[in-house]
């Protein structure tokens, strides 16, 4: 086209999938952001989850040989997320690049440099070995037995690895080395049955198998077994949505007495109906699990904590590792700490409580845990590896949390083979125990008083008065003993974080 004898030239736009990638990219590294949900939800960007688990991944990789070229230097008009998402789907995606806008053309332009700088920094870049978990199923007890399920996947065409084994390892290596028409009954539980990854398609096609079995994380079952309901008890599962820990928990009970499952938000409810539906055993609350009382939930003996957390353990986010954010983590623990300890003083009757999240940070797990015992003497700290009665590998820091940290459990992706999961067990004290941490926790309180006996002549303003039995959530995240008048006098100066009040979902 001529205008006045001049040559007017269009701008070619880029490619809806690199612009996409370059935002979500920019917006999960520069700002923080969990991108997760917007992946879900974006419509235009229907490839979207792959394409960022594979710019994530190899995120290392890219920025050397940005380095190692200087590619920023000679080309600084050149946007620097658009520049790691172009050489990702030239290295790691399709090997070619779509069209002819500006940015796509300065990449061509280094193709050569790229390629050969990818050779070179290899070396110290090795391939991130890619996580391919089984595919887990468990088996809906309610309505179908072990041997019944066997005769099921048989007649289904699937093969039963039919195999004792003697100890943990020899059965994962057996995980591991599955045919695609192969499958297992697990290790630890004999209602879970273990596929191949490459059988999630079946799984996800097979609806006439719906009500016969659940698809769930085999970790997922773990505070389930944990928590042990015998039949015929009450049990409360204080954060129960979607649901799948509920059902199961009857499963235990063997469809006898009763199961009280919370959740406060409303869509998540609905769901939680959905599964519960088919469980006469279940009575469902649409509520906030710290305004349940004694009497809503009547006669409680065991208690199910599994709150709203980091998700840090859900294999979509280690494979997209995201920016730990510190503030966030502390408010969570703060809520954590609430619910456990409600768990632990609103009802009277309960034996055994179980706290488990799907984190793989301390602040959320083993800090919490240290929190808890420390202001509430009644309940004691049991050996979650001894409670499942078989092999495991994987607890927490003795190191850093001694007397805890080796009595919770860790399910850990790449030993595994799940998702991350944390699990602490607590059981209510004899008349006349008192958990060791609480007592130590006292001990280092008067031994800190009496080193400071001369705050005692302090006048102390009755807005300032703190009830030593009454912990704030920061103190359930915090490792030293701690004078309360005078914290109280600081923090009227130098206001405390608001660490958690705001409500969260769970």
């Amino acid at each position: 086209m001529n205008t006045e004898g001049h040559e007017v030239r269009r701008k070619i736009p880029v490619p809806s999938n690199y612009r996409n990638a370059a935002k979500y990219l920019r917006q999960a590294i520069q700002e923080k952001k969990c991108i997760k949900k917007d992946l879900l939800n974006d419509k235009h960007f229907r490839t979207g989850r792959t394409i960022m688990h594979r710019l994530m991944v190899n995120l290392p990789h890219i920025n050397a040989i940005i380095k190692h070229i200087d590619l920023t230097t000679k080309e600084p008009r050149l946007n620097e997320w658009m520049a790691r998402a172009l050489i990702c789907e030239l290295l790691y995606g399709s090997g070619n690049l779509v069209g002819y806008s500006l940015p796509v053309e300065t990449i061509r332009r280094y193709e050569t440099e790229i390629r050969a700088a990818f050779e070179e920094t290899k070396a110290d870049n090795p391939p991130i070995e890619h996580f391919k978990e089984p595919r887990f199923v468990r088996i809906n007890t309610s309505t179908l037995n072990l041997e019944g399920a066997k005769r099921m996947m048989q007649e289904e065409g699937w093969i039963l690895v039919d195999q004792l084994f003697l100890n943990y390892q020899s059965f994962l290596d057996r995980v591991r080395a599955l045919a695609d028409h192969e499958y297992m009954v697990d290790f630890h539980f004999n209602d879970m049955l273990v596929f191949p990854n490459s059988a999630k398609g079946y799984w996800a096609r097979a609806e006439h198998l719906r009500a016969k079995f659940f698809l769930q994380n085999k970790a997922c079952l773990v505070p389930t077994y944990l928590l042990n309901p015998s039949k015929k008890s009450v049990v409360l599962d204080m954060c129960a949505a979607p649901g799948m820990k509920a059902t199961h928990l009857v499963s235990l009970m063997k469809n006898k007495g009763r199961l009280y499952a919370v959740e406060r938000d409303a869509e998540r409810y609905s769901l939680l109906c959905q599964y519960a539906a088919d469980f006469g055993v279940i009575k469902t609350i649409h509520g906030d699990c710290l305004h349940v009382t004694d009497e809503q939930v009547p006669g409680v003996q065991y208690v199910l904590v599994d709150p709203s957390c980091s998700g840090s353990g859900m294999l979509n986010r280690l494979s997209m590792p995201e920016p730990v954010d510190e503030e966030r983590l502390f408010k969570l623990a703060g809520l954590q700490y609430k619910l456990v300890s409600h768990a632990m003083n609103a009802y009277p009757n309960v034996r055994r409580i179980v706290y488990s999240t799907c984190s793989v940070h301390a602040m959320e797990n083993e800090k919490v845990v240290q929190g808890v015992l420390r202001h509430n003497c009644h309940f004691k700290l049991l050996d979650a590896r001894k409670e499942l009665g078989k092999e495991w590998f994987n607890v927490g820091s003795s190191e850093e949390y001694p007397g805890i940290g080796e009595r919770c459990l860790y399910a850990r992706p790449e030993i595994d083979l799940t998702i991350g999961m944390f699990v602490a067990v607590f059981e209510r004290c004899a008349e006349d125990e008192v958990n060791e941490f609480y007592a130590e926790h006292e001990k280092q309180k008067q031994s800190y008083d009496r080193n400071h006996k001369n705050d005692a002549y302090h006048y102390v303003r009755p807005t300032d008065a703190v009830d030593y039995n009454e912990p704030t959530e920061e103190d359930a995240v915090q490792d030293v003993p701690m004078n309360y008048n005078d914290e109280r006098r600081k923090r009227n100066n130098n206001p405390e974080p608001n660490i958690g009040k705001k409500k969260s979902k769970f």
